[in-house]
């Protein structure tokens, strides 16, 4: 029989307790579904679609197919160490794609990253640690208006209590800036807010590029990394 709307399920996980000292007891951490519900479209305007790269070749299309939503979530899970709770959620994203067939995909409103069931299966990473960042690290790509420079940055990282990162260029090849920010939001995500002010990371080509905490050009508004990327930098920063 049909479930209806916006019923919940709930499944605790034993071997994943946390420990909450203020009531000096373990509680599981737990796995919950809500849903199915028609899908709220308002989530998304252009802006965030024009951002869903993994939904090649036509953005718009891919997002009009989806109709029906169920929403996931880990509950109780605040006390787990950060690598366990991303690892759960990306265990478990798998395991709704397993169960549900017909889900074309998955949405991660912290990075507001759409990933199609098939992108999301075959993991961009060669470590099962990193699969959170298959659907929970977006790297965006806008063109300045009216110049000839660009602007890559990260979205995801912030609201796992890391800073996302940001590198204004020009005459950059496009995909070497998408693989540079991948590989050092990887590195931050193993090793954590390590790199402050001033400190260098390796360049595209070699080099050392500065990095800066700043005010983000893109929205939402948060704190990012902005990485100087030397004779490629724009807004006459070089």
């Amino acid at each position: 029989m049909p479930r209806k709307a916006s019923d919940l399920l709930g499944a605790a996980l034993w071997e994943h307790p946390a420990y909450y000292q203020k009531e000096d007891r373990s509680v599981p951490s737990q796995l919950v579904l809500y849903g199915p519900d028609l899908f709220d479209r308002s989530l998304w305007d252009d802006q965030i679609i024009a951002q869903f790269w993994d939904c090649q070749p036509d953005r718009q299309a891919f997002a009009a197919r989806c109709r029906y939503s169920l929403t996931a979530s880990n509950m109780m899970a605040a006390n787990l160490p950060p690598m366990a709770q991303y690892r759960i959620m990306a265990d478990y994203a798998d395991l709704i794609l397993e169960l549900f067939p017909e889900c074309i995909g998955i949405y991660w409103p912290h990075s507001q990253r759409l990933v199609p069931r098939e992108s999301f299966a075959r993991s961009e990473w060669n470590s099962p640690e990193l699969h959170f960042l298959d659907g929970g690290l977006n790297i965006r790509f806008f063109n300045i208006t009216d110049s000839d420079e660009m602007l890559f940055d990260t979205l995801g990282l912030t609201a796992i209590g890391l800073p996302d990162l940001q590198l204004h260029c020009k005459e950059l090849e496009p995909n070497d800036a998408v693989l540079f920010l991948k590989n050092l939001a990887a590195y931050l995500y193993r090793q954590g807010d390590v790199i402050q002010d001033g400190n260098t990371v390796e360049g595209i080509g070699g080099g050392k590029w500065p990095c800066r905490h700043e005010d983000a050009l893109a929205g939402p508004q948060r704190v990012v990394l902005d990485i100087l990327p030397g004779k490629y930098a724009g807004g006459d920063r070089a």
